[in-house]
């Protein structure tokens, strides 16, 4: 299992051109040569900013930033996914329970409920849907999203300057979260 650092759009309605997110990142030497390339999907390998912008925690973490062979998945990389026509929920094995935005519950039963475009809350009965849950950044929802692979759960987290980066490209402001590698993009 990979690991991803994803920034999206604080509203998750929110769309973005992958070109224009490649030039933000690109500014900051977040990303460097493309690897792959499709319709709602570009992949590139980490620049020199990678590691200035993913803030990780503890003092000397271990990157890589090359492959070691045409399998490797492992490396820390970049890629954009969308714009899509409706926001993706991405989760992962390890996905917490996300709270009710309401009453502050616990949703057991997430997992049933992620293709619903409005279900109940069980405990409070108020109006929920994937992206209105508090996830606590253990899952990201967007119809744009930047994915940082190779990066953990709390392991570590964008810069301010990186988000502050983004917003000014974009025009909206942006968040984080982790998970697991989304796989509409090829691994590079």
């Amino acid at each position: 299992m990979i690991g991803s650092l994803y920034l999206t759009p604080m509203s998750p309605e929110d769309v973005c051109d992958l070109e224009l997110l490649a030039q933000a990142l690109a500014t900051l030497q977040v990303t460097a040569e493309p690897i792959a390339t499709g319709e709602q999907c570009r992949v590139y390998y980490a620049g020199d900013g990678f590691a200035r912008h993913v803030v990780f925690a503890g003092c000397s973490p271990y990157l890589r930033f090359e492959p070691r062979d045409a399998q490797d998945r492992h490396y820390c990389h970049v890629a954009l996914h969308g714009p899509f026509a409706d926001p993706r929920v991405v989760t992962g094995q390890n996905t917490v329970k996300p709270r009710c935005p309401h009453c502050r519950a616990r949703l057991a039963d997430w997992r049933k409920r992620l293709d619903l475009a409005a279900a109940a809350c069980a405990a409070c009965g108020g109006q929920v849907t994937a992206a209105s849950l508090d996830w606590r950044q253990h899952a990201a929802v967007g119809r744009s999203l930047v994915e940082l692979r190779n990066v953990f759960p709390g392991e570590a987290s964008p810069s301010d300057q990186l988000l502050h980066t983004l917003a000014e490209h974009t025009g909206f402001g942006w968040r984080h979260a982790w998970s697991t590698l989304l796989d509409t993009c090829p691994p590079g």
